[in-house]
């Protein structure tokens, strides 16, 4: 799906600062004009994720329909059944700690080359773990990812499938060990291997824990 890069979202509270796709009260959204960005629209939104399951699946598609032909989001985190919504829907899901005009310059910049590369890539890598021809274990090479879809982070990778999909194994090649797989990985009740190391990189086994007993 090709996205207009000249309009973005960002996820705000109700100071107009960026914040948590669960924190948002306003969709901001932002559209370029020849060299420079305006704020082309604001619209209350309520992020209700107390509900359950089935209610969040009802409210996300309420939200994504005033969206209309934007498809980029700036959020500081989106996770879980949400993030799946909206990845689902063809979003580009880009999140920052901050924000400044600056960071719509440097977003589109990267999307259009990543457009690029990819109209020249005749392999397009994939950003989900790909099943291996052993039942219930999977692969990643998240340097690869990274590389083709820089606008995510290695949570925005992973979480979704380790949230979502039954596994025994799911091999991790990365250029180091993400800090959040320490305490995020065991709340989860999952582990990971020593890494070993070769050309491609460090490679981790992540496994559920009580696969390892």
């Amino acid at each position: 799906m090709k996205r207009n890069a000249n309009v973005m979202a960002v996820f705000c509270d109700d100071t107009d600062q960026i914040t948590r796709f669960d924190t948002t009260t306003n969709l901001v959204f932002y559209t370029k004009e020849g060299p420079a960005w305006r704020q082309s629209g604001k619209i209350p939104v309520k992020s209700e994720l107390s509900g359950g399951i089935a209610a969040i699946r009802e409210n996300v598609p309420r939200i994504i329909a005033v969206f209309d032909d934007c498809r980029i989001i700036i959020t500081q985190s989106l996770t879980g059944i949400p993030y799946q919504i909206f990845d689902k829907a063809g979003f580009i899901i880009c999140e920052a700690a901050d924000f400044d005009l600056g960071l719509l310059d440097a977003i589109q910049a990267d999307l259009i080359d990543l457009a690029q590369e990819t109209e020249t890539d005749t392999n397009p890598v994939s950003k989900a773990p790909v099943a291996t021809d052993d039942a219930g274990r999977y692969f990643l090479d998240l340097n690869q990812v990274q590389r083709s879809h820089p606008e995510l982070s290695t949570k925005m990778i992973l979480l979704p499938f380790l949230k979502g999909t039954p596994f025994y194994a799911l091999e991790v090649v990365c250029s180091h060990i993400p800090p959040w797989f320490e305490n995020k990985l065991p709340e989860m009740g999952l582990a990971y291997t020593e890494p070993t190391e070769d050309a491609a990189g460090q490679h981790v086994v992540i496994t559920h824990v009580v696969c390892e007993e």
